[in-house]
């Protein structure tokens, strides 16, 4: 049975708000290929939840790297994978912990 994707509203906003920059300051085309590089990373989440790492910083949490500026952050369930947070790694590290 395949899991369901649910993206928290959290992760939800920092989605938009990539997307916003990247087409402000990069054009449709990248905005396009950072989309298709999270839909890859759900279909593997989807596949398989256990691929990707255990988060340092909670247990619960798996990281997965989007490309070196982002990490997505999720964790999951027996009928769910929840999308905690699309993190930006230029922040602030310490804003990892707020993620849950």
């Amino acid at each position: 049975m395949k899991r369901e994707v649910v993206i928290t509203p959290r992760a939800q906003i920092e989605i938009e708000n990539i997307f916003e920059y990247l087409e402000s300051k990069w054009n449709e085309k990248i905005k396009k290929k950072f989309s298709n590089k999270i839909n890859t990373i759900l279909n593997l989440i989807i596949e398989n939840p256990e691929l990707f790492p255990v988060s340092n910083v909670n247990k619960k949490i798996r990281k997965a790297v989007i490309s070196k500026q982002s990490i997505l952050f999720y964790h999951f369930n027996n009928k769910h994978i929840i999308v905690l947070s699309i993190f930006d790694s230029r922040q602030n590290q310490s804003k990892i912990e707020k993620i849950k």
